[in-house]
């Protein structure tokens, strides 16, 4: 089998812990050109291997072979791949790989890079990391060191094209950033992958693409996911289509069929209750058509009053018009009688006229009398006030003279004043002294304030030490109880949750249930000598979690002691615990199991806490499945421990963890071993001598710092008192001083205001003296006024009398026409009284038209109204003819008592169930909309089931063919090593529940068995997996496939039958130029010949 060239490489590539590295220089490897190869050197040559070695065969230690002679271009499918090299990918820095068309196996021991071809090949034609199972990220594949990784690929090119594909993309770490070419011309990652699906490659197929870390996630997929990952693989396209086409069909059809049923039982339900109330709506339906008659029969009576109050209408207007002829003829035989009181009535109206002017210019006169007697009035007032304007006048003229003496004695009084003048007022001296007292008041102030300022500082100073006296106080005493070591220890080790621990404890009313504080608080070891083993579970972290029971706690306790609004802590762990212990306790086994092993018990039974507590600790440090023993081991003992399912255990000193790969079989575990501390926390040491001792001193040197600070508050006290009285003198000073000012000041104004009271009664003097002798030409000119408004009354008087004549006169014009008025109303009365008994009928004929036509008004309109009330029942539109027919005759009695005879009726059948009716229309409408529902359900149910009969008519065929096939294959690789196993089908009414069924059989005394994890053995499971991946060679529809360690978990006689028919099966694909198989085979122990010796040709 040729060897599978490596590229031409000048250099070994390092271990992948090694950091010695170099530059390489690649030269591009086409499969057309390789010439024959050498044998590969394995692991069991000199470590010291030359250049040539390296250029034709090993590295990083993994051999590299190809079964068969070699291929011309056509030996290649399209899209198989020819060349892979990469650049600083996972542990290679320069490697060039160029595989064969048919079988190509990868062997070298664990760790030396076979998956990282593998995973090359992956991410090289644009698939996601995740089928790796490995790295979530592009970046994780860039080597350690290196900024970037570069993968290039060639594909088989297709017969019409004329070169091959050639994809590269380089990742960059940084951004965990990828870029895509397509031979040289850079193209986005869509564009690769339509080259990748054009080719048929499925490297998210596990039937094509099988990679070490997804090994045990195919043996485990479920016959289900197999039949579906089979037909991807080994398929046309079109039969996974029709597959999911005819999933949902039967999804459909279960749903449309369990409707029917639903909707079909509904309406036999609906249709009996529809029978059961048949009775009572024939009854309630002969009810409803009397209803109606009586309703049809009441809505006529508008109609038949309508036609009774025309008719009375008609018979009124006739009334009216005759009434109204009679008043006309009466008026026209009566009218020269008539005339004549109508002449009388007019003379009495001119009468009545003159009468109401003569009064109205009687009034006129009247009026203007009044006026010229007002003028009089007024004349005679003028008269009286200047009268007593002149008495005024000489009464002043007598008390000025009177005023003379005063004044000249005042004058003189000032003058003598103005001789004597009082000491000088010195206002800057006075306030100079006052300005003294109050600068020595500002500055007692001043010191009060530095005072008052230095006792309210020490005061506080005080209060700050009585708290902390108060604090250290309950210091001590927390530290004399056992709480309080505890809290003392976890101050020691955390300050925040020492912090913490006393928020919860001063907030407990904030939260719903109880919150626990740190481990080391609530819990104990129960039995001291447990201490190491028990402390030696724990990290540090776990001492300090605060543990809450609901999440609204949970809540409260991040917002205050994490937020950054609050106390803003760090060292702290909160957690919350919603199950009981019971549901949360999960041991692997029994204590008494644990004792037959030679240990003591599990470490959560020796452990004393509140049992959310020891819920918490069960799911954080697994206190319910670490096993704890004072004593070593013996070697059975230690040897039945790790076949138990016991992982982790602590016995006398030491610390064990088994680790278990259950893909390698039951045997492969490894133990870490790590040695054990003595105990910190849970010892149960005494308290702190040296913490209290401290703490006392500082309790006794505050104590006596406060009496100190009493003493010196005191002091300050009776300063402040001193001066307050010192103040208060001053001010009682500055007082009297400011009070002897103004007093001074006062007397000093009056004198200099003296020569200016002295001018104004001079100047008050010299006026009264010229109002004096102005007196005489004051009564002089009042006199002359007097005498004019005496003249002016008696011109007046004189025109009054002429105006009282002339109200005689018009006073007697009056009288003379009220007595003609008299006259003439005796006229027109004695002309009416004779013509009384033609008034008198004209009146009642007047009356009787008036009653007549207010009559024939009011049946008019109560007519129109009920008129109006037929025209709105009539628009309605029901019963228009029912209506136009009544008997235009029909009396409103005779309507009433059609209407009792059908209430008669309707009394005679009885209400019995009033919803009845409309119960029965209701569910009427319900069951003919069923109806039409399960019409139309079942035409589309029969629809469906065309549907699938066709397509499964297609598909089912297809795929029993592929499955045979398959199934012959399969068979035939087990036959080749004396075993037995078929594949078949499972078939289910539901599609989706399809499966492959694979049997196999190991041993001769037994029968095919169902494969699964239970019946066969890791390794068994393993070769048929490798099997019935092989017997999809012959129906792949991809140009090639990848398993990786298929050989997971199988013993040598297994790997060694396996690798045989993997080589007989690629040498017969190979002479028929089928799909080429890539295989990673991590083997050491396997011989090279065997390798090489079994090649085809």
């Amino acid at each position: 089998m040729p060897s599978l060239s490596a590229g031409h490489r000048r250099r070994r590539m390092p271990d992948p812990e090694s950091s010695d590295e170099g530059d390489d220089s690649p030269a591009p490897t086409n499969p057309r050109d390789s010439g024959p190869s050498k044998r590969a050197r394995t692991g069991q040559d000199s470590p010291q291997l030359s250049d040539d070695d390296l250029d034709h065969s090993t590295m990083n230690g993994i051999g590299l072979r190809q079964n068969g002679n070699g291929h011309s271009e056509g030996g290649f499918q399209p899209g198989a791949i020819t060349r892979v090299k990469v650049n600083n990918f996972v542990t290679y820095e320069d490697a060039v790989f160029s595989p064969g068309p048919n079988l190509n196996m990868v062997i070298g021991p664990n760790g030396t890079g076979k998956s990282s071809l593998v995973c090359a090949i992956c991410i090289g034609l644009g698939y996601a990391a995740s089928n790796l199972g490995r790295a979530a990220k592009f970046s994780e594949f860039v080597k350690h060191g290196k900024d970037q990784a570069t993968i290039e690929i060639e594909l088989q090119r297709k017969p019409e094209d004329s070169s091959n594909y050639i994809i590269k993309v380089r990742i960059t770490r940084e951004g965990d950033k990828r870029k895509w070419w397509i031979n040289g011309s850079e193209v986005p990652l869509k564009s690769v992958q339509q080259l990748v699906r054009g080719l048929g490659i499925q490297v998210d197929n596990l039937c094509q693409f099988l990679p070490q870390d997804r090994v045990s996630e195919f043996s485990g997929l479920s016959p289900v996911a197999l039949l579906h990952e089979t037909q991807r693989a080994a398929a046309p396209p079109e039969m996974l289509t029709w597959h999911d086409e005819l999933k949902d069909l039967r999804k459909n059809q279960k749903s449309i069929q369990l409707n029917v049923e639903t909707d079909e039982e509904t309406l036999r339900t609906q249709e009996e209750r529809q029978e059961g109330l048949r009775g009572d709506v024939e009854r309630l339906q002969e009810r409803a058509q009397i209803q109606e008659k009586i309703a049809l029969l009441e809505s006529s009576v508008p109609f038949v009053e309508y036609n009774v109050k025309r008719r009375h209408y008609l018979e009124c207007r006739e009334r009216a018009k005759e009434a109204r002829n009679q008043v006309t003829a009466l008026e026209a035989e009566f009218a020269p009688t008539v005339q004549a009181v109508n002449n009388k009535e007019e003379y009495h109206h001119r009468i009545d006229v003159a009468v109401k002017e003569r009064k109205k210019d009687l009034q006129n006169s009247e009026r203007a009398a009044d006026n010229f007697f007002t003028q009089v009035e007024e004349a005679s007032e003028g008269i009286k006030e200047l009268e007593q304007k002149a008495k005024s006048e000489r009464d002043g003229e007598q008390k000025r003279k009177q005023q003379y003496t005063a004044i000249q004695q005042k004058i003189a009084d000032l003058e003598a004043q103005l001789k004597n003048e009082p000491p000088a007022f010195d206002g800057p001296e006075w306030n100079a002294k006052i300005r003294a007292e109050e600068h020595k008041c500002r500055e007692i102030e001043a010191e009060q304030r530095q005072v008052t300022e230095k006792r309210e500082d020490l005061d506080r100073q005080g209060l700050d030490v009585r708290a902390r006296v108060g604090e250290k106080e309950r210091e001590l005493a927390t530290l004399n109880s056992q709480q309080g070591k505890n809290i003392s220890l976890l101050r020691s080790i955390s300050r925040d949750a020492a912090t913490a621990w006393e928020w919860i404890e001063a907030n407990r009313d904030k939260f719903e249930k109880d919150v626990y504080g740190p481990p080391l608080i609530e819990c104990r070891v129960k039995d001291p000598r447990y201490a190491n083993v028990i402390e030696s579970i724990f990290q540090k972290n776990d001492f300090m979690v605060i543990t809450a029971q609901t999440s609204a706690d949970f809540e409260i306790l991040n917002e205050q002691l994490l937020g950054a609004s609050h106390l803003r802590l760090a060292d702290i762990n909160l957690r919350t615990v919603s199950r009981s212990l019971g549901q949360v306790r999960n041991s692997p086994l029994s204590t008494q199991e644990l004792q037959n092993l030679g240990l003591d018990g599990w470490a959560l039974d020796f452990v004393d806490g509140p049992e959310a507590v020891l819920s918490m600790l069960c799911g954080a440090v697994r206190l319910d499945r670490i096993a704890v023993g004072l004593n070593d081991l013996n070697e059975s003992q230690y040897n039945a421990l790790t076949s138990s399912a016991v992982s982790t255990f602590v016995s006398g000193r030491s610390h064990y963890s088994i680790q278990r790969r259950r893909e390698y079989g039951p045997g492969a575990t490894s133990t870490t071993t790590k040695s054990i501390q003595n105990a910190r926390y849970w010892t149960g040491q005494p308290i702190d001598t040296n913490d209290k001792q401290v703490l006392e001193e500082t309790l006794k040197g505050l104590r006596e710092n406060f009496q100190v600070m009493k003493v010196e508050s005191g002091e300050l006290k009776e300063k402040l008192r001193q001066l307050s009285e010192q103040r208060s003198t001053i001010l009682e000073a500055i007082k009297i001083l400011k009070a002897k000012k103004n007093e001074a000041q006062l007397i000093a104004g009056r004198f200099q205001a003296l020569p200016g009271k002295i001018e104004r009664e001079k100047e008050n003097y010299q006026a009264m003296k010229l109002v004096s002798e102005n007196y005489r030409a004051r009564m002089r000119e009042i006199e002359a006024q007097s005498d004019e408004l005496v003249l002016k009354k008696n011109a007046l008087s004189i025109e009054y009398k002429a105006l009282i004549q002339g109200i005689r006169t018009a006073h007697l014009s009056l009288q003379e026409a009220r007595f003609r008025l008299i006259e003439a109303a005796s006229d027109v009365e004695s002309l009416k009284e004779q013509s009384s008994d033609i008034t008198r009928r004209l009146e009642e004929e007047r009356q009787n038209y008036e009653r007549a036509n207010q009559e024939y008004k009011e049946v008019k309109a109560k007519a129109i109204a009920v008129h109006n009330q037929c025209i709105s029942i009539l628009a309605e539109g029901n019963n228009k003819e029912y209506f136009e027919t009544i008997d235009k005759d029909l009396t409103i009695e005779q309507l009433e008592q059609d209407i009792d005879a059908e209430k008669s009726k309707l009394d005679y059948i009885h209400d019995g169930n009033p919803g009845a009716l409309r119960e029965f229309e209701t569910r009427q409408v319900a069951i003919d909309r069923l109806t039409a529902t399960i019409t139309t359900a079942r035409t589309e149910l029969t629809s469906v089931d065309n549907s699938i009969a066709r397509l499964r008519a297609r598909w089912e065929p297809e795929l029993d063919k592929l499955i045979a096939s398959i199934s012959a294959a399969f068979a035939h690789n087990f036959e080749q090593i004396g075993c037995a196993g078929e594949v078949g089908v499972h078939k289910d009414e539901d599609f989706d529940l399809w499966a492959i069924e694979i049997r196999v059989k190991f041993r001769e005394n037994e029968t095919l068995q169902q494969l699964d994890q239970h019946r066969q053995s890791g390794g068994e499971r393993s070769v048929s997996t490798i099997f019935y991946l092989m017997a999809l060679q012959s129906l792949a529809r991809s140009p090639f496939r990848v398993v990786d360690e298929i050989n997971q978990g199988m013993d040598p006689r297994n790997e060694r039958m396996v690798h045989e028919r993997m080589v007989d099966i690629a040498s017969a694909q190979w002479r028929s130029g089928s799909t080429t198989v890539r295989t990673i085979w991590p083997a050491e122990e396997m011989d090279e010949r065997e390798v090489m010796d079994s090649r085809p040709g």
